[in-house]
């Protein structure tokens, strides 16, 4: 009989979440479906989140290799380079069933940091490749135009994923790998061209551009914060009135701290009415300390 690994039971949660969604999705049923009883599961991931953050360690582990495979192929031409890890990133993400995740598991409202870090360390580090590839593949007069032609791929990887329910074919993957590549060709053309002047929106030195030793930006501690805040309220056992009052007072929280200028008094006082809700303590702690209240 073959040696259950986590893997696979990593492979059989992630069908039972494109069905049933991640919070409706019990161990005891990823335990049956990898072959085990639910006592066993433990062996493997102490929780659902844990088993979480160990699909995205896999996928990264997994990327990573391809990677640096792809770096030492001296031999190849740049543009090919760019190709083959349109088609990596496309690979991994189906092969590793990552399309799955897109809408069944929240997980930007983890309630484990860790788990949206290491979604992000992923997606930063794929991102600073495709830099690399595309100043290799086109110059480096494409350096300040790069951030924005990434942008645009990864908006048509994320597009792709939107729209595949199911896997795409090994065969679909280099014909979406290939319309990729074209869609950047035109741009690095276009804004290479000597007659017209593009905005850029994405530079590195633009405020909209995340430095790579800080990617876990304050913008993002307060926006995760904010959403396991909601996802906490909506598990808590309330009265439909004490929590009709918390939800519009988080909402006012939220609208305060998108406004441009941020009236700190304000903050303080709904954080205190919010921070009465035991649940709710130490995210509005960690919020005060991130706004440096």
């Amino acid at each position: 009989m073959k040696k259950i690994t986590s893997e696979d039971i990593i492979y059989a949660a992630l069908s039972l979440f494109s069905e049933k969604g991640y919070d409706a999705t019990s161990v005891d049923e990823i335990a049956r479906e990898s072959g085990m009883v639910k006592a066993s599961f433990y062996k493997y991931f102490q929780s659902k989140e844990e088993l979480l953050l160990g699909t995205i360690v896999l996928i990264e582990k997994l990327l990573d290799a391809d990677i640096k495979e792809l770096y030492l192929k001296h031999q190849l031409p740049s543009r090919e380079k760019l190709r083959q890890l349109y088609l990596i990133a496309l690979s991994r993400i189906y092969k590793n069933k990552v399309h799955l995740l897109v809408y069944s598991v929240p997980l930007i409202g983890s309630k484990e940091e860790k788990i949206a870090q290491a979604i992000d360390r992923v997606e930063h580090h794929l991102s600073n490749v495709m830099i690399d590839f595309l100043i290799d593949a086109y110059g480096e007069s494409i350096k300040n135009y790069a951030y924005d032609i990434e942008f645009v791929v990864k908006s048509m990887i994320v597009n792709s994923l939107r729209l595949s329910d199911s896997e795409l074919s090994w065969t679909e993957q280099q014909t979406l790998a290939e319309f990729m590549l074209s869609i950047t060709d035109m741009l690095a053309q276009g804004m290479l061209s000597p007659d017209v002047q593009h905005q850029i929106m994405w530079g590195r030195d633009s405020v909209f551009h995340e430095d790579s030793d800080q990617i876990w930006t304050k913008g993002k501690q307060i926006s995760y914060a904010l959403q396991r805040m909601d996802t906490v309220l909506k598990q808590t056992k309330l009265n439909e009135a004490p929590r009709n009052e918390y939800v519009q007072i988080l909402s006012r929280l939220k609208g305060e701290l998108s406004e441009e200028n941020v009236e700190i008094a304000h903050v303080k006082a709904l954080l205190l009415f919010l921070g009465q809700l035991p649940e709710l303590q130490a995210d509005c702690t960690k919020l005060k300390a991130i706004l440096e209240m």
